[in-house]
């Protein structure tokens, strides 16, 4: 055991279990990527669940402890660009935590996540474009366009193809790369949004599923968006249908945006369906496949989610209490 300091409180061993395991979580990402590469989007997670598990001050130095192990594994291994880009996330750990302790509901909480990534991946790639001497932005505009150059003429190179296939491909290719510019701000958008909704919604899980006690908002599938935001999407299709131009591209990015949003609300209310009927778990795993693998089951959720703001399909269930 570690003496107590002034103030009372017992010191930290430097090599503890949390320790080790958030250096981990954090180093495994980078050094196999192709493996560990999708806990990037949820590194947010275990720096929120640290916090709440201990209190800030004690919680910040197993961070401290296991982010430096982590640095210095990355910096032996040549990694740590990517690891740097994985530290983006701990300021949205902050927030949920903080937001835990202010009592914000879901979406005001959300809302800041999105504003926090927002500003620091900003400041992290203006800072990754000056140091590359690149602009981030353009520079990925210009990768992307020679990729679907390319792939254009591998398949023009291609004998095998008939005259007529590779016509249609070529209108398809150069239609695709003058659309991509202007919707790559919606898109990146999306990433935004995406990243913060799953951090969110797997640290609430994890804390009700073993300690429901410090869980800061209910399940999942009682979470609801602001009825205002659906000005959104009104807006988005006004501009789209009506507009010319850049006004026609914002509404274009707008309808991507505020598509992602109520497919979130209404992927809560299909979920509390499913679970409302008692489906059967088998049964609903294979309908969340066939969610992710056919479009139009995404258009169907989206549209459950905006038709949730004037039919409230949850009315007819209170909400959740602690035991249940």
């Amino acid at each position: 055991m570690s003496a107590p300091d002034s103030t009372g409180r017992k010191g930290q061993a430097f090599f503890t279990r949390p320790v080790l395991l958030l250096a981990a979580v954090y180093f495994l990402p980078t050094l196999l990527p192709s493996l560990f590469g999708w806990l990037l989007g949820v590194l947010a997670v275990p720096v929120a669940y640290i916090l709440t598990m201990e209190d800030k001050v004690q919680g910040s130095i197993t961070l401290r402890n296991g982010l430096l192990i982590a640095g210095v594994a990355a910096l032996i291994t040549g990694r740590l660009e990517l690891l740097l880009f994985a530290l983006t996330l701990v300021p949205l750990g902050y927030h949920l935590y903080n937001s835990g302790l202010a009592k914000r509901n879901e979406a005001t909480a959300g809302g800041y996540g999105i504003l926090t990534v927002a500003v620091t991946w900003f400041f992290f790639w203006s800072l990754y474009g000056m140091a590359m001497s690149i602009h981030p932005y353009s520079h990925l505009v210009e990768m992307l366009d020679a990729g679907f150059a390319q792939t254009y003429e591998l398949y023009k190179t291609n004998s095998e193809l008939p005259p007529e296939v590779q016509d249609n491909l070529a209108s398809v290719i150069i239609e695709v790369r003058s659309l991509i510019p202007r919707v790559l701000p919606g898109i990146l958008a999306c990433t935004v949004l995406v990243t913060v909704w799953m951090n969110q919604v797997v640290w609430n899980s994890l804390l009700l599923r073993h300690h429901p006690e410090k869980a800061p908002w209910q399940p999942y599938s009682y979470w609801k968006l602001p009825d205002q935001l659906i000005w959104i999407p009104i807006t988005a299709t006004v501009l789209f249908l009506l507009g010319n131009g850049t006004l026609r591209d914002i509404g274009l990015n707008l309808i991507i945006i505020s598509g992602l949003i109520y497919f979130f609300q209404g992927l809560a209310v299909f979920i509390h369906l499913l679970v409302r009927w008692n489906v059967p778990g088998y049964l609903r795993v294979l309908l969340y496949f066939m969610l992710v693998i056919q479009s139009y089951g995404m258009l169907l959720v989206t549209l459950l989610g905006i038709g949730d703001i004037w039919f409230n399909f949850r009315r007819f269930e209170d909400k959740p209490t602690a035991d249940k």
